[in-house]
């Protein structure tokens, strides 16, 4: 069997889960109790363990023929046959630590959760004892997916009491004080539910660390491991035989010390199995594997994903950047000085993480940027210039703990519009933290933080509260805490008009929590929409859930600010009234709609609208009712292209499924989010300069034609983010640059332009001018003067 472990810091309340996926084609549980006294024997028997688990059908015979394969095989290190592989996920027991666990936690797992007894008891420390106890299984029921089940309760958890011989020397009292303690937990009605259903033994044990004394015992817990297992959410979930072989071959390369696997070595791994996948199912392998608890995966959806064997050297790198005070001694005084800073601020520059990282993890700190921002444990704000990249990242983690008051002031000004708040409150009463911090960076990566004069930017971004700008007109107030979402829009402007304002910000952001809930493996997580009168939380909140305002004319609700009335029609801010019919050009000048022409854009004014489409982006394709997913695949596919060139793939792929997409809406979506349309006009080619100008460069040296040998020189002066977009210019059509890319997926950006280049001078009938390349590059800023005088020294 293939068991993955997360472990945690034994020094502090801890949690070890064991994800045990069998590849044996059978198995059955046999629940068997840890041989305590009868005291004990009776407290457990409250709880519903030894239930016999469902038998699941037989796998075919070719899949047990390879899967013994793999199963007698032994390791190139030893001579003892192979059984089943363990990885353990070494986490800090520190709050900071807690974002890494949702990167790994799943229901496929048997959680471990080891918490102090000698704590709890003692009358300084209790306090915290029970409440670190009670967060993490809170925090593990969040992954009950089958409550409602008779016979399975996932995932299962084994309740381990440590520290005992600090309570008593007498065995008999130290059982009886692990019984107190499990009694004053389960004064908690929802600890109670929680134990009940998912605790499946109950284990206490002194000299923890000492495994001569506590070999029986550990013995034992194995054995319970192994026999609760079949609750976890995949036991003995099918699939195809030959992905076992493949996953058996990763695992080897995982123990001979590999980290990163890149797509083209997949393949070849692949290529050498006996029955190799198709590519098609590779990439399905990928997505499966993603789940599976041993690895991670990013980029599924580019033309270049790659897995990281090595779960732990992930763990390790967030470590070095959120670690905990007693780590920071080893500092030399200028980084402790810049630590207090970025502590304060939850401001990361890339300076300081390639200082943090520089020892172990500098060659690979591209890749695990990718990754920290896949995650979201680290995200790259929203720039004021979309053509220049910041160069810092916020780590949500790290941030200040929010006080929401400091915006009352912008608020109560009278010439702010404020919309009526919209409240997301998940069913479940426990949500962890890292969910929202999770949700600060996914916003903060997409819109811009609020800018206001005389007040310091860097308070408008807190741990689980954002106030940011959606676009030109409209900024929003995020709102986090416990189980519960606050939304708030607003703005300053006569119109006191908010009907509908909210409607595609909110698809934005449910796309996004219900992304970080599926990262999370928490996809299972439902939750309700209310209103209210306040953006902040109070103890006495009374909000209105829009399912019941829908049947009357208005509701109360009760906030900071007392008693209000909550009316029918302010559901229309955030949700599409359904009797209203979209007109999206009903605003926008009659003058500039006639100057437009009344068809699609074609692939080159793609490219250049492209450059009038700012931080907004976000609401700006959601108006033109392009999927969100959409937006996001696009831009993480082409994370190593320009923002512009990003934005051009989005478009792309958004008129090639809408055809309704023209001029005219295009300009009114742009009018309505704050962008000037009017630029339309400069991107159609009739009104469009045909002449280089610029440089003091004559017209007949503009008119050279271009020739193979002209490529080296040229390439040299092309901006490789922005190769993309600028062959769009020079006429080749998206899907040739795109064959172009898989053709040469595995090379250098720059042999790829080469390659680009010299189609396009060979295949250009007439062969092209040296003025259609100047052009070209004078659109994306690049360099023509250095090219110009490069091609004359030449």
């Amino acid at each position: 069997m293939n068991q993955s472990m997360v472990a945690e810091d034994t020094k502090r309340p801890s949690t070890l889960a064991a994800s045990v996926a069998p590849l044996q084609p059978t198995a059955s549980a046999v629940t068997k109790k840890t041989g305590m006294k009868d005291r004990l024997k009776q407290f457990l028997s409250k709880f519903p363990f030894g239930r016999r688990q469902k038998k699941h059908p037989k796998l075919a015979p070719e899949q047990i023929k390879v899967i013994g394969e793999i199963m007698h095989t032994r390791p190139e290190e030893s001579s003892e046959e192979l059984n089943g592989y363990v990885t353990i996920y070494d986490f800090g027991g520190e709050k900071v630590f807690y974002n890494t666990h949702h990167c790994f936690m799943s229901s496929n797992m048997v959680f471990v959760l080891v918490f102090d007894v000698a704590m709890c008891l003692d009358p300084s420390r209790s306090a915290t004892g029970y409440e670190i106890t009670e967060h993490w299984l809170k925090n593990i029921a969040t992954y009950a997916i089958d409550d409602g089940a008779h016979d399975r309760r996932t995932p299962p958890i084994i309740l381990v009491g440590s520290h005992l011989d600090q309570v008593s020397s007498n065995k008999e009292k130290q059982e009886e004080e692990f019984i107190k303690v499990l009694e004053k937990l389960q004064e908690n009605p929802q600890l109670c539910a929680i134990m009940q259903n998912h605790i499946q033994d109950m284990v206490p044990i002194a000299d923890l660390n000492d495994s001569t004394i506590n070999k029986d015992v550990y013995e034992a817990m194995w054995k319970t491991i192994i026999d609760v297992a079949p609750l976890q959410s995949q036991w003995q979930k099918a699939q195809p035989a030959r992905w076992v072989a493949l996953e058996h071959e990763l695992v080897r390369m995982k123990n001979r010390g590999k980290i990163i696997l890149t797509y083209e070595e997949l393949l070849n791994v692949n290529r050498h199995l006996l029955v190799p996948l198709a590519e098609i199912e590779v990439m399905d392998f990928l997505r499966a594997l993603k789940f599976a608890g041993s690895f991670l995966c990013f980029d599924l959806y580019s033309k270049n994903p790659f897995a990281i064997l090595q779960p732990q050297w992930v763990i390790d790198a967030f470590k070095a950047i959120i670690t905990a005070p007693k780590f920071k001694v080893n500092l030399p005084p200028k980084m402790k000085l810049e630590w207090t800073k970025y502590e304060k601020t939850g401001v990361l520059s890339v300076e300081f993480l390639t200082k943090l990282w520089k020892d172990r993890f500098f060659d690979d700190m591209d890749t695990l940027n990718v990754v920290m921002e896949t995650l979201s444990l680290l995200a790259k704000p929203v720039s004021d210039d979309p053509t220049v990249e910041v160069d810092y990242f916020i780590v949500p983690s790290m941030l200040q703990t929010a006080d929401p008051q400091m915006l009352q002031q912008i608020l109560d000004d009278p010439n702010t519009v404020t919309t009526v708040s919209l409240c997301l409150m998940f069913n479940h009463p426990f949500i962890p933290q890292a969910v929202w911090d999770k949700m600060i960076a996914s916003c903060i990566h997409r819109f811009q933080r609020l800018k206001e004069p005389e007040y310091d930017g860097s308070k408008f971004i807190q741990r689980g509260f954002a106030c940011l700008a959606v676009d030109a007109l409209w900024n929003t107030v995020i709102n986090c805490r416990d189980n519960a979402m606050k939304i708030t829009m607003f703005k300053r402007d006569k119109d006191k008009l908010t009907k509908g304002a909210g409607v595609n910000l909110l698809k934005i952001l449910q796309y996004l929590i219900q992304r970080i809930l599926e990262q999370n493996r928490q996809s299972h997580l439902e939750y309700k929409f209310y209103l209210h009168n306040d953006y902040q939380f109070t103890p006495n909140d009374k909000m209105v859930k829009v399912d019941e305002l829908q049947n009357f004319p208005r509701l109360q609700c009760l906030g900071s600010h007392g008693y209000d009335w909550i009316d029918r029609d302010d559901i229309y801010t955030w949700f599409q009234d359904p009797n209203q019919q979209a007109n999206r050009t009903a605003t926008l000048a009659f003058g500039l709609k006639a100057t437009l022409p009344d068809r699609k854009l074609t692939y080159k004014e793609v490219g250049r609208v492209s450059k009038y489409i700012g931080s907004a982006y976000q609401m700006f394709f959601v108006e033109l009712d392009c999927p969100i997913a959409t937006i996001e695949q696009e831009r993480e596919e082409n994370r190593h292209l320009s923002f512009r060139s990003q934005i051009t793939k989005v478009f792309l792929q958004l008129l090639k499924a809408n055809a309704n997409i023209t001029f005219v809406t295009v300009a009114e979506a742009m009018s309505k989010h704050g962008m000037d349309s009017k630029e339309l006009s400069k991107i159609i080619d009739c009104n469009r300069e045909t002449l280089f100008k610029g440089d003091g460069l004559p017209d007949g040296r503009l008119q050279k034609i271009l020739s193979p040998k002209d490529v080296p020189v040229v390439v040299k002066w092309l901006d490789i983010k922005a190769y993309f977009n600028l062959f769009l210019e020079l006429g080749f059509p998206p899907k040739t640059i795109d064959e172009f890319d898989d053709q040469y997926r595995n090379k250098s950006t720059r042999d790829k332009i080469k390659a680009l280049l010299k189609a396009f001078i060979i295949e250009t009938k007439p062969r092209p001018t040296l003025n259609t390349i100047l052009l070209a590059m004078q659109e994306f800023n690049m360099d023509t003067q250095s090219l110009i005088t490069a091609l004359d020294i030449t």
